[in-house]
């Protein structure tokens, strides 16, 4: 997904998914934005794009980097660290990282899905 300049590896509508089902031409400055996105292999080159993120009003974003994930909330316009998912509360994503890698080299396409099914079986 392409968003204003930023690219996220991955980004999930949970809460807003039923405002943009089926939908291919979506409007950032019209359609809510994602409710989730997930940065894979964060460098600092990564960690500027926060702000574009912010400015779109993504409330959370999750980063992998090296095995070890970190969830970022939006408060206030800015991201605070927090070791629990606001939009997953109750999913044990410290399984997430070992997800991860066994569908790294079949690319994001297969991330997205293994996520996808990870969270969907969860519930």
């Amino acid at each position: 997904s392409s968003l204003a300049g930023v690219e996220a590896d991955n980004c999930f509508y949970i809460q807003n998914e039923a405002a943009i089902r089926g939908r291919l031409d979506l409007d950032l400055n019209q359609d809510p934005p994602p409710d989730l996105a997930l940065e894979i292999d964060v460098t600092s080159k990564s960690l500027p794009r926060l702000p574009i993120y912010s400015r779109l009003g993504v409330p959370e974003i999750w980063c992998y980097d090296s095995g070890k994930l970190t969830i970022y909330l939006l408060q206030e316009g800015e991201y605070v660290e927090q070791a629990k998912s606001r939009v997953f509360p109750e999913l044990p994503i410290q399984k997430l990282p070992s997800l991860i890698e066994r569908h790294r080299a079949d690319g994001r396409r297969a991330i997205r899905r293994a996520v996808r099914d990870w969270a969907r079986n969860y519930f």
